[in-house]
């Protein structure tokens, strides 16, 4: 039997009004998003506990496998390779999944704000399972491309959905720590997926990397089809096919969906497959920025019904927001990929020693999400622990560049521990500050444009990293090894090339001078976490005074509305009073006591 689980009702507070902007037309904006929250939200039936930590148990799974997905084959890949004979198609494994998952991405705000939200999470949750499956019965190369990109598609609006459920049915007092735990496992979910994805390879198969999602996510969605959310539906109930190109907005999704592809695309291949100055590579990025500003112009004339509207992105808090998320998420995808990389080849680690090392990160990271979740409902502001977080991550990052081959457990494992405190501290900032100044309507698009910045970045700058990578790879080769032709070190991987050479004698001078060239390599792509942090510390301070609900506003607002409440029984009992005087007054008859009418 479905069950509606217990529910709380909880009187929301008007979106914050004291957002901070330059201009007039950014105030109108902020009010105008926000002016209909206290209406719409006014006595919501929130989840209550039991049912809350039920439904949080699942979401908390699926946000966990979403994000093991991006880093899951980093340590697998190289097995993926051999038992297909081919490397050609090595980077389209991750590139499918994101690239899929970050065009779809606006899309699903849409999808999510004229649908139900039950059957379109579980609509989306069954896609990316269906992904999974082909991933795992892969019995090519492409076909596992095919299956990753399949695997995006549902993903990508599993991640906004699991974020605009949290916001319907989390009361705003439970709601930081739960976005604390959510954004947390986000994190881990990148960071322990080189973990597990190396323990399955190692004993077991590189097709458990996808095998394990089905299980988990048939648990997901039986949990959350017997759970009863709270009523929130912002859609029609008929529809023509004209109301769907204009609702949803779908000129200006094929638009925006090929300049995301185009771009990725060519961060993707330039420098590897094709030379930056290749006629592909430029037309791709000319494709993509005709495509943008096209995009850009198509939405400023198609007003609020546009899938990005422009009234939400052009407020400084909320491109604040996007801008923070994007530079952090990017950090953070670039760090997880090449520190176990930095473990393997340096430390000479397996896959799954590697992933151990990089714990702290993981551990950190939960911890200081959770803390400042619990946190934030006593002092409100978001802007603060945005930029601690961001400076945190900033210093971890360029610490961690200056990483050498003798370098000890002591450093290295304190550098992750900044990282992983200031990554915790700053995660779930610019979802919490675009969900409380925007009405529950707007909740949904609001909430798929900063998970698209996320996966954006994620994206974007796992590209850069690896252009930064090979680039530099080739040319430290060159330096330290001039011996070695460097493509047959990347495309054989440092580790195999490495086991090829026989110990001692004229090989030792060979094998370091790989290890230096590797060092110099993965230590320099941490200046682009570096660049990152820098960037989401500049974002975060256009959160200004961003402020949640703490609980002292809360318990002066509920005395308020109490005191309220009194005085108006007050009024009706003395107006009661007085209609009766009246009457007495006037006697039965309507006249008055000296008889004269």
């Amino acid at each position: 039997m479905k069950t509606r689980a217990d529910t709380s009702t909880h009187t929301s507070p008007a979106a914050s009004t004291n957002v901070p902007t330059d201009r007039a037309d950014d105030v109108e904006n902020a009010q105008s998003l926000g002016s209909s929250s206290a209406k719409e939200d006014e006595e919501h039936q929130y989840l209550g506990p039991r049912a809350l930590t039920l439904l949080g148990g699942s979401l908390l799974l699926v946000i966990l496998l979403v994000t093991l997905d991006v880093s899951i084959l980093a340590t697998a890949i190289p097995k993926i390779t051999d038992h297909f004979h081919t490397i050609a198609d090595i980077g389209w494994y991750p590139a499918a999944y994101m690239i899929t998952n970050a065009s779809l991405q606006p899309l699903t705000g849409k999808v999510f704000t004229y649908f139900s939200l039950k059957p379109a999470f579980i609509a989306f949750a069954a896609v990316f399972e269906l992904g999974s499956l082909i991933c795992a019965l892969a019995t090519s190369s492409k076909m596992l491309v095919v299956g990753r990109a399949i695997a995006g598609m549902g993903s990508s609006g599993l991640m906004n959905g699991v974020l605009t459920i949290f916001a319907v049915s989390a009361s705003p007092s439970v709601r930081p720590t739960m976005m604390g735990l959510l954004m947390s496992f986000a994190g881990a979910g990148q960071v322990i997926g080189p973990l597990i994805g190396g323990a399955l390879t190692e004993h077991a198969s590189w097709r458990w990397c996808f095998w394990i999602n089905l299980p988990v996510g048939a648990v997901t969605i039986v949990a959350t089809m017997f759970i009863g959310f709270p009523v929130y539906k912002a859609g029609k109930t008929n529809w023509t096919f004209r109301d769907v190109i204009r609702d949803f907005d779908i000129t200006g999704f094929s638009i925006f969906a090929p300049a995301c592809i185009m771009l990725l695309l060519a961060l993707e291949w330039g420098g590897s497959t094709y030379s930056w100055s290749s006629a592909t590579i430029i037309g791709l990025f000319c494709g993509s920025a005709g495509a943008i500003t096209a995009f850009i112009i198509w939405e400023y004339r198609q007003g609020e019904s546009a899938m990005i509207p422009v009234s939400l992105v052009r407020q400084r808090v909320i491109y604040s927001c996007l801008i923070n998320a994007m530079f952090q998420y990017g950090g953070m995808t670039v760090f997880v990929y090449y520190l176990p990389l930095w473990f393997q080849v340096i430390k000479s680690l397996s896959p799954t020693m590697s992933a151990v090392n990089i714990l702290p990160t993981f551990a950190l990271q939960i911890t200081s999400a959770i803390l400042i979740g619990a946190l934030t409902p006593y002092f409100g502001y978001l802007a603060p622990p945005a930029a601690t977080g961001s400076a945190f991550v900033t210093i971890a990052a360029g610490l961690t560049s200056t990483l050498t081959m003798h370098t000890g457990a002591g450093k290295y494992v304190g550098y992750q521990i900044l990282n992983g405190v200031g990554r915790g501290i700053t995660m779930q900032q610019p979802i919490q500050a675009v969900q409380s100044i925007v009405s529950p309507a707007m909740i949904p698009v609001a909430t798929a444009t900063v998970a698209f910045a996320q996966t954006f970045g994620a994206a974007l700058f796992i590209s850069l990293g690896q252009t930064i990578f090979i680039n530099l790879l080739s040319h430290a080769m060159r330096t330290y090894a001039p011996g070695v032709n460097a493509q047959d070190v990347i495309n054989t991987g440092a580790t195999n090339y490495l086991a090829t050479l026989p110990a001692g004698g004229a090989n030792a001078d060979t094998r370091h001078g790989v290890l230096r060239a590797y060092n110099q390599a993965i230590t320099s792509t941490f200046y682009l976490c570096v660049g990152c942090g820098a960037g989401a510390f500049v974002a975060s301070l256009g959160l200004g005074r961003t402020k949640l609900e703490t609980r002292k506003d809360k318990k002066k607002k509920d005395k308020e509305r109490e005191d309220a409440q009194q005085r108006s029984e007050a009024d009706e009992k003395r107006g009661d009073i007085s209609s009766s005087s009246g009457l007495i007054e006037s006697g039965p008859s309507g006249s008055s006591r000296d008889g004269t009418s």
